[in-house]
């Protein structure tokens, strides 16, 4: 036992620094809503500085090309260097915020999360070039004689240590908790204005944070650094357990963040020392102990996470547009030739340039289809392409499978470890899951590729290619690069290519656009969000796999240093230069990577080859900052926008123009039946009995009962916050409630929203909610689609090009907004969109629609028109169910009404009943109705 304490308290060591960090994590975020995957390594900056200075008195600059070594003498004092050391993290913290944050407060969290992995390269890359790669041993800063309690001696420094990160916790949770600043601070993370409102700058508040995350983890990063062997990798990747400890404070409590921190820390020490003793497993003796922070870390995340963002958690985060290219054949066969023929130009170091180029191509196109087309943040594509080439490995030499059956194997085997990787994005999303997949990168290099027991010491070998006797291999002779190789790795980049190029413009493609514009909204017009999630980390899976088996081959062998975690967070970084969202970006990103065509370029001719990743890390950043679209993407806006100089088009305008006429003179005013039918014996689409939503100790729904029946039109109404949206969740599977709903004469209670879609239950938004990375009538052939694994087959290879578009020629006919089938969302008019809306819930004919205020937006004459449409609707044979506050639209076109106040059902009837029931004068319309 006194061993298992010995280790423990060793292990503080670690554990002081992922407090630190973590702590540093949960300030930013606090502060200005930003999770900082570069703290790590800007604490480390303070810990080089202290022990340069230390060492031969130099003060060296963050910088570049200007002189940045400034030597202040051959014995300068220990407070001059530790204070020089902390200022200069605060220094680049403040750099951090205003160059690179501030310009970003309003983006998208992919563009933070690559803003921060750019800060992250650049400032590795810097300390690489002005401190070199070599580890040091820093002296020893704080007393470390040997200490004894209860009979274990230990270093003395990690109590002091521990103590520090401790009080440093205190400090900053009493800052946040009882300053009016920290107040403040917090506040403006959440709404800017309102804290502008009251006198206080949003940009000082986030700069203070930055400055006080900054020195707090650099004060002890330098503190900590005698205790371990600086070099940039530990402290880089000290981040997942930081994060680890973080997520499980939820990112807002600081001790919470410490405790986990420490524990870690100490956990793995004591893993160290079991896996030393005979009876510990060969396989579990590397890498286990940074397994841990992936498990903590998935945990803490999963049991947090929902598997549909929940009404008001989500804000809009608008992602670049994506490029879906025709594949037109001319183009294609001309880009191939180009290929070829840039193969045949060049040769030795240059023809390997461009070979490799090709091949990180394919992982490239791996996180075009993951983040470009369904948004989810992945920096482990690195290491399931390692996965695939380790696998590579043992199929091609131990089980001597041959060219390409190896191949296809082992990109399915990274299918497989692609798709448990990507099992936490079912409840976890944005910059949560960017951790996730870093956290699980680190896992699978240090357990799996670092890991004696499943990688050999004397390199894992790959044989050359070969198909039918001919030789395919990369090399032969002092030949480093052959063209036969060449020709092969870019036949499989034009396939994959293709494969992608038709996914993107396919039904399934169009679901994966559904889902990362808007995850509620796509599970509500039917399509399975969790396995649409699966699918496409399958798909991308299966391509970086493939790029990964050809790295193995273009290498002969395989190490862990060629998929380590920080080159997934490069690739990350390129593929979102080159344009993440395209498959052109692809090309670039993978012309634009290390050891990559450009690369070679200008290390052979520039000599840039040294400081190609600090290029690489600035540049990423200014993309972040002002080209969201990449380089590919910003050459076609270019493009289009001289083309739209050259030829000025007016058809939108007319269009616009013909659909509002049409909205407009299609009814003289809301037409009445001639008579109401009696509904008495019509078949009940919808019975709801005793439907209760609670949020903690809040009834928001108390026992509501309804029916709506075959044809007819159901109202309800009641006062802003009376329970009607919540209803309507609750009806269609976004609220957990409880109660007997029965659809169709089936219970729907224990199904999930796109089931109950499928069934004929179809609603809107009050939110509206629509596909913003979509068309018009792409919002309505999403919602008509159904999915089937034939057809996502399919899709890969020829998608449909005429697919029955009957249901969203009538859904947009009946709605009036044929006009506007081109146009995106975003460039309609509120009314239009709340039209849309209701024609996107209608292109699947469903049985029931309900509809969460239609006529919000349109004025008098427009919401006439909607009460005419919904007549329509209802001769089609759709129920409808009518939430809105247009009392004259409801009570025009209602045959049955239903009244709720808090929660409650207070009166129901007809029209006449309601108009004339004193509950619902008293609680909702007014006496002068009467």
């Amino acid at each position: 036992m006194d061993q298992y304490l010995l280790f423990a308290l060793i292990g503080l060591g670690f554990g002081v620094i992922y407090a630190a960090v973590g702590i540093g994590v949960v300030v930013t975020y606090r502060g200005t809503g930003v999770i900082n995957f570069a703290t790590g390594t800007m604490a480390m900056w303070g810990a080089y500085t202290y022990d340069e200075l230390q060492r031969n008195g130099n003060l060296i600059l963050p910088v570049v090309v200007i002189p940045h070594r400034i030597h202040l003498g051959d014995d300068v004092p220990f407070l001059i260097t530790f204070v020089l050391a902390v200022v200069s993290c605060g220094v680049i913290g403040l750099a951090v915020h205003f160059l690179v944050f501030r310009p970003l407060r309003n983006a998208p969290v992919l563009a933070k999360v690559v803003a921060s992995v750019g800060v992250l390269l650049t400032i590795q890359s810097l300390t690489v070039l002005h401190f070199t790669s070599t580890a040091r041993s820093v002296a020893p800063i704080l007393p470390n004689e040997s200490v004894s309690v209860g009979g274990v001696s230990f270093p003395r420094d990690r109590l002091w240590l521990t103590l520090i990160v401790s009080l440093f916790g205190i400090a900053l949770w009493a800052y946040f908790r009882f300053t009016r600043t920290g107040l403040a601070t917090r506040a403006s993370a959440e709404n800017e204005r309102a804290v502008s409102l009251a006198r206080f700058s949003p940009q000082f508040l986030a700069g203070t944070t930055w400055l006080l995350s900054s020195v707090s983890v650099g004060v002890v990063v330098i503190l900590t650094a005698p205790t371990t062997i600086l070099n940039p990798i530990t402290y880089t990747l000290a981040i997942v357990p930081a994060l680890a400890a973080a997520l499980v404070g939820r990112l807002q409590s600081v001790a919470i963040t410490v405790a986990v921190a420490l524990s870690l820390g100490a956990f793995q020490s004591i893993v160290q020392f079991q896996s030393s003793k005979k009876w510990w497993p060969d396989w579990a003796a590397t890498g286990l102990s940074d397994a841990v922070p992936f498990i903590v870390i998935v945990v803490a995340l999963f049991v947090v996470g929902k598997a549909l963002p929940t009404r008001g958690s989500v804000q809009a985060d608008p992602l670049p547009d994506v490029i879906r290219p025709q594949n037109r054949p001319v183009v294609v066969i001309s880009l191939v030739v180009a290929g070829a023929l840039a193969m045949f130009l060049v040769s030795g170091s240059y023809r390997f340039g461009l070979i490799t180029s090709f091949i990180v191509s394919m992982i490239m196109l791996s996180l075009v289809v993951l983040t470009g087309l369904i948004g989810q943040i992945s920096l482990a594509q690195a290491a399931i392409a390692g996965s695939a080439g380790f696998a590579l490995s043992k199929l091609a030499t131990k089980a001597e499978i041959p060219f390409p059956f190896s191949l296809i194997l082992a990109a399915i085997g990274a299918t497989f470890l692609g798709v448990l990787i990507g099992i936490p994005a079912l409840r976890i999303r944005g910059a949560q899951l960017a951790v996730v997949t870093l956290a699980g990168a680190v896992t699978l290099e240090q357990f799996v590729f670092r890991n004696t027991s499943f990688s050999s010491q004397e390199g894992n070998l790959i044989p050359d290619a070969s198909v039918f006797g001919v030789d395919l291999g990369v090399r032969e002779g002092r030949n480093i690069a052959r063209v036969e190789f060449g020709l092969l790795v870019l036949g499989v980049l034009a396939v994959l290519c293709i494969l992608v190029a038709n996914l993107a413009r396919s039904a399934t493609g169009r679901r994966f656009l559904a889902v990362r514009s808007n995850e509620r909204a796509g599970a509500s017009v039917g399509i399975n969000v969790a396995s649409n999630k699966l699918l496409a980390f399958a798909i991308a899976s299966f391509l970086a796999g493939i790029g990964g088996g050809f790295i193995g081959y273009s290498r002969g062998q395989l190490s862990a240093d060629s998929f380590a975690s920080l080159v997934g967070i490069s690739f990350l970084a390129f593929a979102y230069l080159g344009g993440i969202t395209s498959v052109s970006g692809a090309i670039i990103a993978g012309m634009s990577a290390p050891l990559g065509f450009t690369f070679v370029l200008l290390d052979r001719n520039l000599e840039l080859g040294n400081s190609y990743a600090l290029i690489a890390g600035i540049g990423l950043v200014v993309t972040a900052i002002f080209n969201p679209q990449g380089i590919a993407g910003a050459v076609r806006q270019n493009t289009a926008h001289l083309r739209a100089k050259l030829k000025k088009r007016t058809q939108p305008h007319i269009a616009t123009r013909a659909a509002d006429e049409h909205l407009l003179t299609t009814s003289g005013g809301a037409r009445q039946r001639a008579a109401r039918p009696d509904f008495a014996d019509a078949q009940i689409v919808l019975d709801a009995a005793d439907v209760t939503v609670r949020y903690g100790g809040l009834i928001a729904v108390n026992r509501v009962s309804l029916q709506v029946r075959r044809g007819q039109i159901v109202g309800l109404i009641g006062p802003n916050g009376a329970g009607k949206t919540t209803f309507i969740d609750a009806i269609t599977g976004f609220v957990r409630s409880i109660g007997s709903m029965t659809f169709d004469g089936r219970s729907v209670a224990e199904l999930p929203p796109h089931q109950r879609s499928r069934r004929g239950l179809a609603r809107t938004w009050q939110s509206l909610e629509l596909f913003g990375d979509l068309s018009v009538e792409e919002n309505l052939r999403v919602a008509s689609e159904t999915a089937t694994v034939r057809s996502v087959a399919l899709d890969l290879v020829a998608p449909r090009r005429g697919a029955d578009l009957a249901d969203v020629d009538w859904a947009l006919e009946l709605l009036g907004l044929t006009g506007l089938r081109d146009a995106r969302p975003s460039s309609l008019p509120l009314g239009q969109q709340k039209l849309l809306g209701v024609a996107r819930a209608l292109a699947s004919r469903p049985q029931l629609v309900m509809l969460d205020e239609p006529a919000a937006g349109l004025d008098t004459s427009e919401g006439e028109a909607l009460g005419d449409r919904l007549f329509d609707i209802v001769d089609h044979g759709i129920s409808v169910f009518l939430v809105d506050h247009d009392m004259g639209l409801v009570l025009d076109v209602c045959d049955y009404i239903y009244v709720l106040d808090f929660g409650r059902i207070i009166a129901e009837g007809t029209p006449a009943e309601i108009r004339t029931d004193d509950n619902v004068i008293t609680a909702y319309l007014g006496r002068e109705t009467v």
